[in-house]
């Protein structure tokens, strides 16, 4: 266990951490289909834009893997990039040349996977400038991988139509302490290490803007990292795990790993204690995601009410191609 988790444990009492009791789905509980009011411009002021909210390289129509993007007056900065990315933001009419940065939280394939096409395509379709990607190690090994992949496209696209090479496209840069990492006219992106073990460094983002400020936790247990980073932001979009859905999850699968069930819950945070993260930073409002299990008929009243008993601000349970 790390530093930064005892740390966390001590501050909110060991016997209220370790209380991970089922709870009953009840009739009040039930299954609800998300609201669907006419959602907000992502091109005017400072937008959240869910992408994909399920956790876990698993495949389903509603959810996709995790990817939310943070849009300010039409520029678009994503945080992770996991499978269904870019369909979700083609879905909604964001471009890829209006993206001016990506930030990866760290390197489990749901939340990089379709990071190759979005290195080719940003590329073919026109980038103005130079994208900016930003992550932890092995970010820059993994980007040059991206271009080995598509190396024969690549090189016949520049060979028939003059377009620039495609490292020109691109600054790659590695982060692997806590602290300001970008800033241009429109952001300042503090980034914050959090614990998602075996990884030797995940991340958070916290970004601030003229008028709003988020987080995003990316995939870590509870730690005081995260509280310290959301200290009066606007809104914190964590990771959440219902603990009782997880069983149910593996149940369906043909093979599961012997340590899964185990890696799952060590390497996540519950959604009380998420509610118990957003109260300790005095967050207004707590949006929820990469939702594990993401694929199981878990109601967004559970959510809800797990999270409400320990936040009393407002509390979002995300959904893909949802515009805050």
């Amino acid at each position: 266990m790390s530093m930064q988790r005892r740390q966390w444990m001590a501050g909110v009492g060991a016997a209220a951490l370790g209380s991970t009791g089922l709870w009953p789905l009840t009739t009040k509980a039930q299954a609800l289909p998300p609201t669907t009011p006419a959602a907000p411009d992502w091109r005017q002021g400072t937008r959240i834009v869910l992408l994909g909210t399920m956790a876990g390289p698993v495949l389903h129509p509603s959810r996709m893997m995790s990817s939310q993007a943070l849009c300010v007056n039409g520029r678009v900065y994503l945080v992770d990039c996991g499978y269904g990315a870019i369909a979700r933001m083609t879905e909604l009419g964001i471009r890829l040349p209006d993206l001016s940065a990506v930030f990866i939280t760290h390197h489990h394939s749901d939340h990089n996977a379709d990071y190759p096409s979005l290195v080719n395509l940003s590329w073919i379709l026109g980038i103005r400038g130079q994208m900016k990607v930003l992550g932890p190690p092995p970010m820059r090994r993994i980007h040059d991988a991206a271009i080995a992949l598509q190396r024969e496209d690549i090189d016949i696209r520049i060979k028939a139509t003059g377009r620039q090479p495609i490292e020109a496209s691109f600054a790659v840069s590695e982060i692997k302490e806590s602290g300001v990492v970008f800033q241009d006219e429109r952001v300042k992106v503090t980034a914050a290490r959090v614990d998602h073990e075996p990884f030797e460094v995940a991340l958070a983002y916290r970004f601030d803007t003229a008028d709003s400020s988020v987080v995003f936790s990316g995939d870590t247990s509870p730690v005081s990292a995260t509280v310290q980073l959301s200290r009066g932001a606007d809104t914190l979009v964590h990771e959440a795990m219902y603990e009782p859905g997880i069983d149910a999850m593996l149940a369906k699968r043909p093979y599961v790993p012997p340590k899964l069930s185990q890696f799952l819950r060590a390497g996540h945070t519950s959604v009380e204690d998420v509610g118990r993260i957003a109260a300790q930073a005095g967050v207004r409002r707590l949006v929820l995601t990469h939702l594990l299990p993401g694929d199981e008929p878990v109601p967004d009243a559970v959510w809800q009410e797990l999270a409400a008993k320990h936040f009393k601000g407002e509390i979002v349970v995300g959904h893909d191609k949802l515009v805050l």
